[in-house]
């Protein structure tokens, strides 16, 4: 193991090239597996914090709050431009002697973006004439932006050598850090202001974990360049406005709410929303891990990159069927749970919302499929169209439909993004073209799980077990999970 390793969480990274092994996939679903047990373990204390602050706050301060994070958030895309994945690739890719470089170059240019996304944001806010305390709110935001932004930076060089126990360890503290500091602002009775600085302290805490492992890899200095800014942008600029086109469109729907609704009505989606948001990072997480084997065999080798794109489509079929019916049948709890009856509004637009995160999980898939064949014009056609769908829907149907509505517009937009991504990878790849076979019997399997789930006049949480047992024995019994994922993850690492 590796100096200061976590015991059996150390990533080490032998001599040989990882990614061009056949170790490699096993690597991401051992790895990727720890990440999602991280992630859930973090929402587990996440459960002892967003309650206490849902019910502290109230449903009009809760939607200020979630208005802020989502406004940072799009800045953080627009800002980020795809640099992340961009460095992923360019790090699972290149040679060792290019890394210090680019490093250097893509640090300058992302504190450069982050400080003028930041100074966007605080002027949209007076543009929109948000109360003050959103405009505070959203100043102190932006330092954690620029903060978030190293961190993400710096970390690509752990997701390009695999080194996916080491992110697991970041993304649980994290969590960690935000719910405890979260909870001593609701016992201090705190206003809404000071709950925007939990964000600046944990990405501090990240920033320095992440630099004390990336620091032999890569070059923590940043290069203020416009000469080798001028280098990277020409390389990137096409990839950057598809990744980031594709990152937007899910939150201006909340932004659109402030807009458009009640603050009530903000608050009630809002909540929804924020449940919707952290289920939906675990599609992005678990392919994201896997962007280091896509890129390689995009450039290498056309079977093993058919082979994997395969295998992630039937497993998100199955997990993202999984997770929906998670988040249909238990909505009632998780809004009890997490708001209280206050936000009792919230349970229809998350049980809308839940039927389509398994396209959430194709549209993870099918995105870096497209990234990673460097299909940025068709990324940028497609992500541009549902932005302006984004747009249309919101003024069609929140005015009138209120928290429900935008909950509708955000269910739509997953499964028209899906579609659209899956045929042009068809029209442009025909020999990616995925195999269908498996989505009748996961159809037919998850509908039986809804089916017992719904019928059963039980606890919310037993319905879900129920119908998540019933769901898997018609999975086994169709022969729709995938074989490959279950020998690869008994399969022991070799040497």
């Amino acid at each position: 193991m590796s100096a200061g390793s976590p015991g059996e969480l150390a990533e080490v990274i032998p001599d040989g090239d990882i990614l061009a092994s056949r170790e490699a996939g096993g690597r991401f679903l051992r790895g990727g597996g720890m990440r999602v047990l991280a992630y859930g373990s973090g929402l587990l204390v996440g459960l002892a914090s967003t309650p206490l602050v849902t019910r502290h706050l109230g449903p009009v301060d809760w939607g200020h709050f979630i208005t802020v994070t989502s406004l940072i958030f799009i800045v953080a895309a627009l800002t980020e431009g795809g640099v992340g994945n961009l460095g992923v690739r360019e790090l699972s890719i290149g040679d060792d002697a290019s890394r210090r470089s680019f490093m250097s170059n893509l640090l300058g240019l992302r504190i450069a973006l982050s400080l003028l996304g930041a100074a966007g944001a605080i002027a949209f806010t007076f543009a929109a004439g948000y109360p003050s305390v959103l405009v505070e709110g959203t100043a102190l935001a932006c330092v954690s932006l620029l903060l978030q932004g190293v961190q993400a930076t710096l970390g690509v060089a752990l997701t390009a050598r695999l080194r996916l126990g080491w992110l697991a360890v970041m993304d649980f503290t994290a969590q960690f850090i935000t719910a405890a500091f979260m909870v001593l602002l609701v016992l201090a009775k705190a206003p809404l202001l000071p709950f925007y600085t939990v964000a600046i302290l944990t990405a501090g805490v990240s920033l320095v974990l992440v630099t004390s492992l990336v620091h032999n890899e890569v070059s923590l200095r940043p290069a203020f360049s416009l000469s080798g800014w001028r280098t990277l942008m020409s390389d990137s600029i096409v990839y950057a406005a598809a990744t980031t086109l594709g990152i937007v469109y899910f939150r201006i729907v909340v932004i659109a709410m402030s807009l458009l609704a009640s603050r009530t009505q903000t608050g009630y989606f809002s909540l929804s929303f924020r449940i919707l948001d952290i289920i939906n990072g675990i599609p992005w997480l678990l392919v994201a891990s896997a962007f280091p084997i896509l890129a390689r065999a995009a450039r290498d080798d056309d079977e093993r990159l058919r082979y994997a794109l395969q295998r992630l489509f039937d497993g998100g079929l199955v997990v993202g069927g999984f997770v929906s019916l998670c988040v249909i049948i238990g909505a009632p709890f998780a809004v009890k749970v997490i708001g209280g009856a206050k936000f009792d509004p919230s349970v229809e637009a998350l049980q809308i919302m839940g039927a389509g995160i398994i396209a959430t999980f194709l549209v993870a898939i099918w995105s870096f499929a497209l990234l990673t064949l460097r299909l940025y014009r068709e990324l940028i056609l497609v992500n541009g169209g549902v932005v302006a769908l984004a747009v249309a829907l919101s003024v069609l149907l929140i005015p009138s439909h209120q928290a429900s509505g935008a909950a509708v517009v955000t269910a739509s937009l997953e499964v028209v993004l899906a579609g659209a991504y899956v045929l042009v990878l068809a029209r442009r790849r025909p020999d990616l073209r995925p195999s269908l076979r498996g989505v009748p019997r996961v159809g037919l399997a998850l509908a039986a799980g809804l089916g017992v789930a719904a019928i059963l006049p039980v606890h919310p949480l037993i319905a879900v077990a129920a119908g998540g047992l019933t769901m898997l024995a018609g999975l086994l019994a169709l022969g729709a999970l995938p074989a490959e994922f279950l020998q690869a993850l008994r399969r022991r690492p070799a040497g």
